[in-house]
């Protein structure tokens, strides 16, 4: 598809999914928020879904990206400090226009020599778009790093239309998380809310710029499941939020909102077809906006983030792989790989089951990932193992690493 640009606008009409909404609203806003559900990983190795990253890209460019995401829910200063807040709507509609001003389309140009990128030479193109949104009065924007991997120059569209150039602050590619930064006065500022509150059922909405095209519009649905895995060709992502609220190439990057008009997810990938090429609908993912609070405030402090690793390739455990594999336990990670590194030198071997770092559990909802990301390269942590082979449990030291880039 050709690339062009139109000018955002809002939905303004009455529907009968609407009015269901507006019912839909009335119990949600009604009900107390819970806690998490029981675990709803799945399997990857049983079956690897096909996914698709959800950025327009008319310019013919295939980015992917590396992700997996943390869950820490403290409120971080830079970030939680200037969020604006949202007063009660009396509509759905109500709602969306609320916050749809703190949304914008991200354009992604790059320098192309005929049909190819390239670097510093060449005619600068759109090479493809997503979806962002602000999250300070001071211009910080949030969207996926596969809507500007690779760019020269980026620039956003803003809800009235209008487009300004944009400053790349940093990316983390392992969470598929970038931020971009506008100067001026802010159109609206998004509220990032608490991913871990939401529940299945709950009721979401999502807005974003499907192909690049249909700026701003607002898509429908409830929370399918969490603690999701994706497994792609390149890509393991654990803890994401399963959704059905249609998003499109285009939508990338774009926010997830719960009925109180809080970002509880960012859109980053969809289901279209399994690995055996049955056909899936409605089956949509976003990273949690626990996870995008704290790699958006180390991005915003440093522009980059250093993270810690053990140097291990591993395979998350649940019930049906426990069973399988016949262990005593059903939550940890079972090491698939031990290429040179921290975990080789502390003596950590393949089908070792880690099942927790310095005492904290790991789980379907506290990731291997998620314990992690409370240190630093070069602390020393404590694992537990359970050895299958000699059926022992064992405690080892590790000092971890630092993660090599994009990997």
């Amino acid at each position: 598809m050709d690339a062009y640009r139109s000018t955002p606008s809002r939905p303004r009409r009455w529907s009968f999914r609407t009015l269901l909404a507006l019912c839909a609203l009335v119990l949600t806003l009604g009900l107390a928020s819970g806690c998490m559900g029981d675990d709803g990983n799945d399997d990857a190795a049983a079956n690897t879904p096909a996914v698709t990253q959800q950025t327009s890209n008319p310019g013919g460019t295939g980015n992917t990206t590396n992700a997996t995401a943390t869950g820490d829910t403290d409120v971080t200063p830079n970030v939680a400090d200037s969020i604006a807040e949202v007063d009660a709507p009396t509509s759905l509609a109500d709602l969306v226009e609320q916050v749809n001003p703190a949304v914008v389309t991200v354009i992604n140009q790059q320098k192309f020599n005929g049909m190819f990128p390239q670097q510093g030479t060449g005619e600068e193109q759109i090479a493809g778009t997503g979806t962002g949104f602000i999250i300070s009065a001071d211009g910080y924007i949030l969207t996926n790093n596969h809507v500007v991997e690779g760019s020269d120059t980026v620039s956003v569209i803003l809800e009235d239309g209008t487009e300004v150039p944009a400053e790349l602050i940093g990316t983390d590619p392992l969470t598929d998380l970038a931020v971009l930064k506008i100067e001026g006065t802010m159109p609206g500022v998004a509220t990032l809310g608490d991913s871990e509150a939401m529940r299945p059922g709950d009721g979401v909405f999502a807005i974003g710029s499907p192909l690049g095209d249909y700026t701003n519009t607002v898509t429908q649905g409830i929370v399918s499941g969490i603690g999701r895995r994706l497994t792609g060709s390149n890509s393991v992502v654990d803890n994401m939020i399963q959704h059905d609220a249609a998003i499109n190439p285009g939508n990338s990057g774009g926010p997830l909102f719960n009925f109180a008009g809080e970002v509880i997810g960012i859109n980053t990938a969809v289901i279209r077809s399994s690995s055996s090429g049955i056909d899936a609908e409605g089956m949509g993912f976003a990273i949690p906006s626990n996870t995008a609070r704290e790699v958006a405030d180390a991005l915003i402090a440093d522009g980059n983030i250093e993270r810690p690793f053990l140097g291990i390739t591993y395979q998350q455990l649940n019930a049906r792989s426990a069973a399988t594999l016949n262990l005593p336990m059903d939550n940890g990670v079972v090491v698939v790989e031990v290429p040179t590194g921290p975990s080789a030198d502390a003596g950590v071997q393949v089908d070792d089951v880690i099942t927790e770092i310095n005492g904290d559990a790991i789980t379907t909802d506290t990731t291997l990932v998620d314990l992690l990301f409370e240190y630093q390269p070069g602390d020393v942590v404590s694992i537990s193992i359970y050895r299958p082979s000699t059926e022992e449990t064992l405690t080892l030291d590790v000092t971890l690493g630092s993660r090599p880039d994009n990997t």
